[in-house]
């Protein structure tokens, strides 16, 4: 198993890596595109790294069909 799919990072820091707002990131995980992690007491949360790079994948767009544009 690869070391990178044990990291996990704080929410501030998945922010950051993503580029997006914290309330963006709520949304990633309201709409199970990513999961919320939650360990210890105080249950502080984290999201899985490989999870984030999976939403920074190139793939392609649904809506275009496979048709290259022509402008």
């Amino acid at each position: 198993m690869a070391q990178n799919e044990d990291e996990y990072l704080t929410p501030q820091k998945a922010c950051d890596y993503l580029g997006v707002s914290r309330r963006t990131l709520e949304r990633y995980a309201e709409a199970g595109r990513i999961t919320k992690y939650r360990r210890g007491i105080k249950r502080a949360v984290y999201f899985k790294k490989v999870e984030l790079d999976g939403l920074l994948e190139i793939r392609p767009d649904k809506k275009s069909n496979g048709e290259a544009s022509t402008n």
